[in-house]
């Protein structure tokens, strides 16, 4: 019986291309409207056309990239209306590994409390990029914690969203200290396997990010309306 199992293999090329790119959007290397040619890439990365298009297709049904017709593959550019669908999918799946984690007892926290100690100092320090990046480690390792591979999966690909929505507003969307009263209270909450106050943290953490993107892409398309018009 064991003959018919298949080897072990490591990751494939195109799995490591994939996560270069998606690393790439996340430091907004890749920022939203770049186009990904295969042969530029390929050439960029020093490896053949094969693994690179198997990479950009992986990412397309994953959307984290856009396929247009008789044009290539795109890194998406996002608006308001993707900004409340993304916060919106990070809350159902956020919410339902926090469930998970405080079915079982709210057990194996350490290193997300590990996280917001971090955060907590970069806010101290006022280091607000090192904080919005504490930001984004505290929610996958909240959903990492809950050990379910489907659910880290797909938060992987909302995350990398969530950089695209706030890509273009970088200059003006910044971490606050507000974030670290934010994550402790939404730690405390799990700690102690309060369900009601766990879902209202997350609900409210997600709307309230959703609001203020739409608050900044409202008022990047006033000004540049307003440019366009003075031009």
């Amino acid at each position: 019986m064991l003959e018919e199992l298949e080897p072990l293999r490591s990751e494939s090329t195109a799995g490591v291309i994939a996560g270069r790119i998606r690393e790439a959007i996340m430091s907004g290397s890749l920022t939203p409207g770049t186009q990904l040619g295969e042969v530029d890439v390929a050439s960029s990365l020093k490896v053949s056309r094969g693994p690179v298009r198997e990479a950009l297709q992986r990412l397309v049904q994953e959307g984290v990239l856009v396929a247009v017709r008789n044009r290539g593959v795109f890194v998406p550019e996002f608006g308001p209306d993707d900004v409340v669908d993304v916060y919106l999918a990070r809350q159902a799946v956020e919410g339902a590994a926090a469930s998970l984690l405080i079915a079982r007892g709210s057990t194996g926290l350490e290193r997300l409390e590990a996280v917001l100690r971090r955060m907590d100092a970069a806010a101290k320090g006022k280091r607000w990029a090192a904080v919005a990046d504490r930001d984004v480690e505290f929610h996958q390792e909240l959903v990492r914690a809950a050990n379910s591979r489907r659910l880290e999966r797909m938060l992987g690909t909302l995350i990398v969203e969530s950089r695209l929505c706030m890509s273009a507003l970088e200059n003006t969307y910044r971490a606050s200290a507000e974030l670290v009263d934010e994550h402790r209270q939404l730690f405390e909450a799990i700690k102690c396997g309060d369900v009601i106050a766990t879902a209202d943290l997350i609900g409210h953490h997600m709307n309230d990010a959703a609001d203020r993107l739409k608050e900044l892409h409202a008022a990047r398309d006033a000004a540049s309306a307003a440019n366009s018009t003075a031009s």
